[in-house]
């Protein structure tokens, strides 16, 4: 039997004589398939998982003992066979962690939730302590497991996954006309996206995780404002958008809507941007939303950018 105490963390990449038993660590992190066998948690204070939880047969005597001094975490194929942790603070399990049965002996309390089957191809991948990333035009996703990372993905053109594994993690998704589907297993994590995908959270094994949503852009609704339509001289008909205020719903389509603008319409004689004689203006605008107006952005620049290039 061998038995060793590590300063610092330790990490499980497949080198140890299977049974291991990790004994009192801060925190747990396990990768997807990273133990062949069962795995028993005893005595931890909380778990996170997204697989079954059941009682398993009897450990057999531990051949391995590791005491490390920080956290422990177990890489993809970190443990040839069984894995014991006894006595950590939190655990964090995603899904097809342990080939084998999950059990957790006198935990304080288990999170579970049913996750997505286990990726195999990502775009970013981090793993540890206060870990950074930055990533753009991903195709698959993000994995991240640890603590306290600070991932950034621009450019996202096709839906992807998002999986957060442990706590205190922010990731920023920025991009057009995709799908954002979010995991989490753990707590304290926070996912930003902008305000031109769609995002979702489809799992959530843990608590105090949030999707924060950018709400959409009021100004990529209007085509032409007020002082633009009036640049003119002489009697014009004219149409602008502007914001309308305290609105929630559309009243055009009855979806809730982060931006809503009405349509106005004047004919005038102009002279210097100001109507000296108005003829016939509207009274009661049209209104539309993110949802509803054509002019909703569905392209790769928004509005300001395409002036720019177009001059």
């Amino acid at each position: 039997m061998t038995e060793r105490s590590v300063s610092g963390d330790l990490s499980l990449a497949g080198s140890e004589t299977p049974p291991v038993t990790v004994a009192d660590p801060e925190d747990v992190f396990l990768q997807t398939e990273s133990v062949s066998g069962d795995l028993r948690l005893t005595d931890v204070e909380y778990v996170f998982t997204n697989q079954s939880v059941e009682s398993v047969d009897d450990e057999a005597s531990a051949r391995t003992t590791l005491t490390p001094g920080e956290d422990a975490y177990v890489e993809f194929g970190g443990v040839d066979g069984d894995l014991t942790v006894e006595g950590a603070g939190d655990v964090f399990v995603p899904a097809d962690a342990a080939a084998g049965g999950l059990d957790a002996v006198g935990a304080e309390n288990v999170y579970r939730a049913d996750g997505p089957e286990s990726p195999r191809v990502l775009d970013v991948v981090t793993n540890g302590w206060k870990q950074t990333a930055t990533a753009a035009d991903p195709d698959e996703g993000v994995y991240v497991t640890g603590a306290k990372h600070e991932v950034s993905v621009k450019k996202v053109r096709t839906a992807i996954d998002v999986y957060v594994v442990g706590y205190d993690h922010e990731v920023e998704i920025s991009g057009r006309e995709a799908a954002v589907n979010v995991h989490f297993v753990g707590r304290d994590n926070t996912v930003s996206v902008g305000p031109y995908l769609s995002a979702s959270v489809e799992s959530d094994a843990g608590f105090d995780n949030a999707l924060e949503e950018a709400p959409y852009p009021v100004e990529d609704l209007i085509e032409q404002t007020k002082s633009e339509a009036t640049r003119t001289f002489g009697r014009h008909k004219i149409i602008y958008q502007r914001p309308a205020s305290d609105e929630d719903w559309c009243p055009n389509c009855g979806e809730p809507a982060d931006a809503i603008v009405e349509r106005h319409q004047m004919e005038a004689f102009f002279l210097l941007g100001y109507p000296l004689k108005v003829y016939d203006r509207s009274t009661n605008p049209a209104r539309e939303c993110e949802h509803c107006s054509p002019n909703t952005t569905r392209v790769e620049l928004n509005r300001d950018e395409r002036r720019e290039i177009l001059g």
